[in-house]
């Protein structure tokens, strides 16, 4: 039968490896973050608003179709 303090000190070798793998996972999201191309977008700080404007296609697609309209009218002139 296992005692209680050794029960408790495989309880705490346990935490220690889930802290331990939780900092690591959390190490490589960070890094995959910054390396992400919308790291760059932090510096404008837009916001969780704003961000999720910018990522939403639809939103691009539409942006440059009012471009592509815009040029294609000035081209007519």
């Amino acid at each position: 039968m296992i005692s209680p303090l050794e029960r408790a000190q495989l309880l705490d070798a346990e935490m220690q490896l889930q802290r331990a793998w939780l900092e690591l996972s959390l190490r490589e999201v960070s890094h995959e973050v910054r390396s992400s191309p919308w790291a760059s977008l932090h510096a404008l700080k837009l916001g969780k608003m704003g961000i999720s404007v910018l990522k939403n296609r639809s939103l691009w697609v539409a942006i440059v179709s009012l471009l592509v309209n815009v040029y294609r009218r000035r081209k007519e002139k």
